[in-house]
């Protein structure tokens, strides 16, 4: 979209706790690696290779979650737009006659489908943002196409 993260101040949270927890981990898995040395050989010491492997992991994510902190954007359900799709709004959408789904568009740290709470990245949620009440939006997906026809546009939960 525009390169930010969308996020409320719950998942801004999530991410924060996340990385506390990560970093707090560190000098356990030094402590492992420090272990592991005192086995002999480190070209054949199995547990020497896991801890290096288990640090890689956790500095990896420690990374992605850094990289991510200064792109966070912050937004409201209660203040989403309900003139047209957008971040934190509700849509209410139906396929042909099926009955309808009510979608929540949300950033991708809180994504959780099968809650009804979809990314704005998602197929889904990127072809409904800026979308109006009214208007039909067609996604392409591996098993087919589907139309959706957006009924209601509503301020998120």
């Amino acid at each position: 979209m525009d390169g930010h993260i969308y996020v409320t101040t719950k998942g801004k949270k999530i991410l924060e706790d996340r990385l506390a927890e990560l970093i707090s981990q560190r000098e356990g898995v030094a402590t492992k690696i420090r272990e592991a040395r005192e086995f002999g050989d480190l070209k054949e010491n199995a547990e020497y290779a896991a801890a290096r492997e288990e640090q890689a992991n956790l500095e990896d994510e420690i990374a992605t979650i850094k990289e991510k902190l200064p792109v966070l954007k912050m937004f409201s359900y209660a203040k989403a737009d309900t003139s047209k799709v957008s971040i934190g709004s509700t849509v209410e959408i139906a396929e042909g006659t099926k009955k309808s789904q009510k979608w929540t568009i949300t950033g991708v740290i809180e994504n959780d489908p099968s809650n009804f709470y979809i990314s704005n990245e998602a197929p889904l949620g990127k072809n409904l943002i800026g979308k109006k009440v009214g208007d039909t939006v067609e996604i392409h997906t591996p098993v087919g196409s589907h139309k959706y026809k957006i009924i209601k546009i509503t301020a998120g939960a």
